[in-house]
């Protein structure tokens, strides 16, 4: 298995393999050393390129929407060993992808900074300080946003400033999550000073991605300060101080970045709307490109290959999970559930568009004249559950030609301003249980009316319209669900304990998108039936944060021991 040490080495490659024909990392054929690079404007941009792609491949492929959203319970599968352990809350140190979850961020991490160290060089050959402060402010994004999710996962980790020491020692010792999520903030906070106004290319960073990424990182600081969780004292201010400047921050983006809700909310998983006037940082995956430049997660969750055209597709077992869809369909927000899930009797029209459509349960077709379905390709399972389909784009002609085996090259958003929106107004909300705020009020009835869902006067933080239902229904299967978990265990762990127990993981149900009607399916005593593994364990305080993979744990035996302060200095 690939250690730290590993991953640093990687990290070293990847970077003296960074020349590329297009600032997204399509490698050319001449692969310059780190010596003969960086001499101008093009090399400091090359140089970053891979960071919006290849170095979140491993995150993308299954850690993202497998461990985020399926220990959030927005996703399980029962008989797949990558995600029933987090749904059901049994994984271990040996847990089969929880070193590659691990990694992953780590390689963020390195080429961030193997990057950073290296732009230096660009101010001895000439290149403009701006140039350069605006490239370190990518790579500062990136490693900052980093280690905002090895925070949300993992709490203490090691912070990996300059690489060079851990080459020559790899037994690292961890540091506190205090100090993490604080470390988190000035990179973004450095990112949000450097970058400029309006992004130098499409799909590129702008100041108001890394506004929009301090409004969640500081909901976050605010939540654990909140919590009396500090004893470092990296994060210095009050609860109410950072709310204040994540109310701030959001209300920078909303007002002045220039963002706009894209008013059909199927709209934003689609190819052809990549990069569009919602997404404030989404991955840049490249067409045709080799494995690792390429979005891979579809054929993990696309429920079969007729879904895709041919392309491979492994999530038939893959589902949506019962509560969360039963959470849509008592909410009757149908437009989000549409578009998140595939739910039995659902018809898409830009699904298997070369064949008249998709109509889940059956399969493609279309509707005649007369207004009745016609089959023309037929799926045939034995139960009918709802199955992703956020992040599904369909078949090659669906996506003007886009998408390829293993390559849906559906760019990803990681912030949208929906998100930013929601941070807005639980910033607004704060230390108490609710907000009249006009301009909170604004936003969150502006994501509710595109969902199809009626305007409220007051924002709850919980209740049926509250802010977290929205949150969850608005942000489900993106990699955000869980972090909004630990966010507020921070300060309401048994709130949260109790919220997860009462999930009914892995269990079995029916819904009817023509009718909207939701069933649990019961067992002769009358209890709800359980799919799969039956090991599931009684949400705990220990299953807030992952254990360190097994291989980590050999080879540092300072992961065990008592995190060390980081010095800032």
């Amino acid at each position: 298995m690939k250690k730290i040490f590993s991953i640093i080495c990687i990290g070293v490659a990847l970077l003296s393999m960074s020349s590329c024909d297009n600032w997204l990392g399509v490698e050319s054929e001449s692969e310059p050393t780190i010596d003969a690079f960086f001499h101008n404007e093009s090399d400091c941009r090359a140089a970053t390129g891979p960071l919006y792609s290849v170095v979140w491949f491993d995150f993308n492929n299954n850690f993202s929407f497998g461990f985020m959203d399926g220990r959030a319970n927005n996703v399980f599968a029962p008989w797949s060993d990558y995600i029933y352990p987090y749904v059901n809350l049994t994984e271990t140190t040996a847990t089969a992808n929880l070193y590659s979850a691990w990694a992953s961020l780590f390689v963020i991490v390195v080429q961030s900074d193997n990057v950073l160290k290296n732009l230096d060089t660009a101010l001895l050959n000439g290149v403009s300080e701006s140039v350069v402060n605006e490239c370190k402010g990518e790579c500062r994004f990136m490693r900052g946003l980093a280690y905002w999710y090895l925070a949300m996962s993992w709490g203490n980790v090691p912070i990996i400033e300059d690489t060079t020491p851990f080459l020559e020692n790899p037994a690292m010792s961890t540091n506190p999550t205090e100090d993490v999520i604080a470390f988190a903030i000035r990179d973004m906070e450095f990112a949000a000073a450097n970058l400029p106004e309006k992004s130098s290319a499409v799909g590129r960073l702008n100041k108001y991605s890394a506004k929009g990424m301090l409004a969640r990182f500081y909901n976050t600081a605010a939540a654990f300060v909140r919590g009396g969780n500090g004893k470092t004292g990296s994060l210095g201010k009050s609860a109410s101080e950072y709310y204040a400047a994540a109310k701030a921050a959001a209300l920078d983006v909303i007002d002045n970045s220039g963002a706009s809700l894209v008013p059909n909310y199927e709209d934003l998983f689609k190819v052809q709307n990549n990069d569009n006037s919602e997404s404030l940082f989404a991955l840049q995956w490249v067409p045709n490109a080799d494995y690792g430049s390429t979005n891979f997660s579809d054929s993990y969750l696309a429920l079969s290959s007729t879904v895709v055209g041919g392309r491979s597709a492994w999530g038939n077992a893959t589902y949506g999970s019962g509560e969360l869809v039963e959470l849509f369909s008592k909410r009757n927000d149908l437009i989000r559930l549409k578009a998140t899930y595939f739910t039995e009797g659902c018809y898409y029209d830009y699904i298997r568009s070369d064949e008249g459509g998709y109509l889940v349960g059956t399969g493609t077709g279309s509707y005649d004249n007369n207004g009745d379905f016609q089959l023309v390709t037929k799926d045939t399972y034995t139960e009918i559950k709802s199955w992703i389909k956020k992040g599904v784009v369909g078949c090659s002609d669906d996506t003007g030609g886009l998408a390829t085996n293993q390559n849906s090259c559906f760019h990803n958003p990681l912030l949208r301003l929906a998100d930013v929106m929601l941070h807005y107004c639980e910033a607004c909300i704060g230390e108490g249980t609710s907000t009249s705020d006009a301009k909170a009020l604004e936003v969150f009835n502006a994501i509710r009316a595109r969902a199809g869902l009626a305007p409220v006067s007051e924002i709850t933080m919980d209740g049926d319209n509250g802010l977290w239902n929205e949150r969850r229904c608005e942000l489900a299967l993106e990699g955000i669900t869980w972090p909004d978990f630990v966010r507020r265990a921070y300060y309401q762990q048994d709130w949260v304990l109790n919220y997860m127990g009462k999930q009914n993981r892995n269990s079995s149900y029916s819904y009817k998108w023509e009718t909207n009607t939701f069933e649990w399916e019961t067992d002769d005593d009358g209890k709800i039936k359980k799919v799969g593994s039956n090991d599931e364990e009684t949400p705990s305080a220990s299953r807030l944060l992952l254990p360190y993979p097994e291989s980590e744990l050999v080879q540092n035996q300072n992961l065990k021991a008592e995190p060390v302060p980081y010095n800032f200095e």
